[in-house]
């Protein structure tokens, strides 16, 4: 698992599995989905993440925590 934020587009990607994407879904305007060739879901994209998120640290969680 990989979790990247990026601060230029108040985006948060997390990477669930290094599987190929086969399809991606539009949850909602902030939220996506991909997915692999057995509709796993292998990445979450969330848009505008301090809009949609109350402030948590994943740090402090023990989530290590990708600048990019």
């Amino acid at each position: 698992m990989k979790i990247q934020y990026f601060s230029e587009t108040d985006t948060l990607a997390i990477e669930l599995t290094t599987k190929l994407i086969a399809s991606t879904d539009t949850i909602t305007d902030d939220l996506i989905l991909d997915y692999d060739s057995d509709g796993k879901v292998v990445a979450i994209t969330l848009d505008n993440c301090s809009r949609n998120v109350e402030t948590i640290n994943l740090q402090a969680l023990g989530v290590p925590l990708l600048a990019a």
